[in-house]
């Protein structure tokens, strides 16, 4: 999440400020991935609903993240969050956790932490 300044910011504040601190392994509970697509979309719609006014070049996101069992429709509201990011790094995103997903083999239900600086 280093290459993603904005993304990791978002993460960063969500982190600090909910109070199971979900993914952060000094101090939080891990996250649990999750391959459920109604559970994705629920939560991508919670934490960002299409009522949400865009802005240009930017893109809404969610944190935790939308493909796990700790996103925003299964949390409580002090343990999610959303900002505005630049669209770029929300595309890097995917692919950074897709590969992040795919080389350390982590499966749904596996549990996982996210680092950021």
């Amino acid at each position: 999440m280093s290459r993603l300044p904005a993304i990791a910011a978002n993460i960063r504040r969500v982190m600090d400020a909910g109070p199971h601190h979900y993914g952060d392994p000094t101090r939080g509970s891990a996250l649990t991935r999750s391959t459920d697509a109604t559970l994705e979309r629920a939560n991508r719609d919670t934490a960002c609903p299409a009522s949400r006014k865009r802005t240009q070049g930017q893109s809404c996101d969610e944190y935790p993240f939308a493909r796990t069992d700790q996103g925003a429709s299964k949390s409580e509201r002090r343990d999610w969050g959303w900002a505005w990011v630049p669209t770029s790094e929300q595309h890097s995103q995917g692919g950074c956790l897709s590969a992040f997903y795919k080389a350390q083999r982590v499966l749904n239900g596996d549990k996982f932490w996210v680092e950021v600086p």
